[in-house]
């Protein structure tokens, strides 16, 4: 019997069991959520979780947001 921790180490490398659990209930998950809410909200709420997975795995938080800060400025993200 695999242990918890054996599992979740498991679940993001391709080819094993616990991956092809966590695509089908990824799937599934996104499955619902387009019906229920419809297509464009989803994909919506996929690109915000997917900025902040990226924003939280980024080890210099400071300068991704200056970075982001720095688009939306006045000057509309044109380097001098």
């Amino acid at each position: 019997m695999m242990d918890l921790r054996s599992f979740f180490d498991q679940m993001f490398t391709p080819g094993t069991v616990p991956c092809a659990i966590f695509g089908a209930v990824a799937g599934l998950l996104i499955a619902i959520l387009c019906l229920l809410v419809g297509v464009g909200k989803t994909l919506i709420i996929a690109a915000f979780c997917i900025a902040g997975a990226f924003i939280g795995g980024c080890r210099d938080k400071k300068a991704v947001l200056d970075k982001i800060r720095h688009f939306f400025s006045d000057d509309g993200g044109t380097e001098e």
